[in-house]
């Protein structure tokens, strides 16, 4: 069986300024999730199961009703900021999502086999796409996760700092652990983030997680676990957000997985900034030209 591809396009885009999911990128308007659609479907993929919010419901539909065929291969999931278990007056000051980690959990009733996970507004690459559904193809038992890693300096944006998942590997290129990273930017030649007390340090290793995961359908279960240890322990339920990074590593910790590292060299880019559009529609649109990518990318 094919793997699903899980992509979360359930962002409110506050520091773009819009919903990044749905913003013309291509030179027929295509955005930069219909270009992550067809290299998936084109390197392996079957499926395609969208966790969304109900803001941007019509327009990504209306969207994914143009793509020729993916009708009877997409289903959609919504990432609902209530939690029944919260108190209603710390629920009521919530109001951004949960994070990455509680984004998945919401598709669970749509996936049934081994799957990736990418994000909307990210561009990966074909080559990844290839690769990923060779590992879950070959790679179905309950233990064997993966991730594409990239070098952080081909991660960073122009118009600001950025977060990231900083993954160490063992000498055998598994995953050995993965921290959420904020405030990473170029400086002086030098990559360099933010600490909790505001400091800057200088990172000499690691690569990037862009949220490209493969993971076992096992993944559901152990998420509830941690989702209610998250509740009960967070400093913040008004926004602190349940990541997929920290659930990873955590289960690498209990000795309940391991995650094979496949780097990626490529260039990724996507767009956290309104200022990062320019960027990644000129980029996207010089894939065209190269003949990448069809215009218009659905015929």
């Amino acid at each position: 069986m094919k793997p699903t591809l899980l992509i979360l396009a359930a962002g409110r885009g506050s520091r773009f300024g819009g919903a990044k999911q749905v913003t013309p990128m291509g030179p027929s308007g295509e955005t930069i999730m219909e270009y992550s659609i067809y290299d998936a479907l084109n390197n392996g993929f079957d499926q395609v199961v969208l966790v969304i919010n109900k803001d941007v419901e019509q327009e990504t539909m209306n969207l994914i009703e143009n793509i020729p065929d993916l009708q009877t291969r997409i289903s959609y999931a919504y990432q609902d900021l209530y939690i029944d278990m919260i108190p209603h007056h710390v629920q009521s000051a919530r109001t951004k999502p949960w994070g990455t980690a509680h984004a998945i959990m919401s598709a669970g009733d749509y996936i049934k086999g081994n799957f990736a996970m990418i994000n909307a507004d990210d561009y990966y690459g074909a080559d990844a796409f290839k690769t990923m559904a060779e590992f879950l193809q070959t790679h179905q038992e309950n233990q064997q996760y993966s991730m594409v890693g990239y070098d952080l300096h081909n991660t960073l944006s122009l118009n600001g700092t950025v977060s990231r998942g900083i993954s160490i590997s063992d000498q055998e290129g598994k995953l050995a652990s993965i921290k959420e990273t904020h405030g990473i930017h170029e400086k002086d030649g030098k990559i360099v983030a933010q600490a909790e007390d505001g400091s800057e340090f200088e990172i000499t290793e690691g690569l990037a997680s862009m949220n490209f995961w493969g993971f076992q359908n096992n993944l559901f279960e152990e998420m509830k676990n941690q989702f209610e240890t998250f509740l009960h322990e967070t400093n913040d339920l008004t926004k602190d957000e349940f990541q997929i990074p920290t659930v990873i590593d955590q289960m690498i910790k209990k000795g309940m997985i391991e995650v094979s590292v496949l780097h990626s060299s490529a260039k990724w880019f996507g767009v956290t900034y309104k200022e990062d559009k320019d960027f990644a529609a000129s980029s996207i649109q010089q894939y065209v030209k190269e003949g990448y990518y069809p215009s218009p990318l659905w015929g």
